[in-house]
């Protein structure tokens, strides 16, 4: 897989304050062999913690106090931007395919898998399953529940919650997340993550305050604009790019 920085990439980092002590924060678009993207890779200031989640083709940036890795694909699983933003204090949650990756990194690693709760100072995790309902070829499923491959909701003391959704369906266990501040989902369809229809099907399910479509190509077949007119117009849609 050749990787590098897209020239659809704006000049600085694109982010969202959602409160005083609240920030997202992409360094948007990615070149994947001939395609671009809008990857799943977040920064999260809260206060003075800082958190990645898959972080991928990250320029110069602030050290990580927590590293959240979703599942073990290298779009998501960079071992280069983890090494870039991990200091030695750093904890990586990871799910176990990852931690097989890393073991030989000298990290903090923190396994997990779905249905887990971590409690990080100021900070509650639930680890949440990602899978594919449909397979890609005959029987075989590119995110198979039995990888144990995990979204994020991030519960922070002051009320706000942020779910990052890895990569997904629509699946059951959804349904149960519950009132959320922002939601990070996955666009592309292919069998890999949900379609247009699934994921504004989903939003509109949960109605966080404010959605935040991910890993989608650009100038592909995902229109934005479409899926926006899919939303409740009391959800706030916002394209970070």
């Amino acid at each position: 897989m050749k990787v590098g920085v897209s020239a659809k990439r704006p000049e600085t980092p694109v982010s969202l304050t959602l409160s005083d002590s609240l920030k997202i924060t992409t360094w948007g678009a990615v070149r994947i062999n001939q395609a671009d993207f809008f990857s799943a890779s977040f920064q999260i200031m809260y206060g003075e913690m800082v958190i990645y989640i898959d972080p991928f083709v990250i320029n110069e940036a602030v050290k990580a106090d927590f590293i959240f890795i979703t599942h073990a694909h290298p779009d998501h699983r960079s071992l280069t931007d983890i090494a870039r933003l991990a200091k030695p204090e750093t904890i990586i949650i990871c799910p176990r395919k990852v931690a097989t990756k890393l073991k030989k990194s000298g990290l903090q690693l923190q396994v997990v898998k779905p249905g887990d709760v971590l409690e990080l100072n100021r900070l509650k995790c639930v680890v949440m399953p990602a899978y594919n309902l449909r397979p890609v070829f005959l029987w075989l499923k590119a995110h198979p529940v039995a990888a144990q491959n995990v979204g994020y909701v991030l519960n922070f003391d002051t009320g706000q919650r942020l779910y990052h959704a890895g990569d997904t369906d629509y699946i059951p266990e959804l349904d149960r997340l519950g009132r959320l501040t922002v939601a990070l989902i996955p666009i592309g369809g292919d069998k890999l993550t949900m379609n247009c229809a699934d994921a504004a099907r989903l939003v509109n399910t949960l109605q966080p305050d404010i959605v935040i479509p991910m890993h989608y190509e650009i100038s592909g077949k995902f229109d934005p604009e479409t899926f926006r007119e899919l939303i409740k117009s009391d959800i706030r849609v916002y394209f970070l790019r």
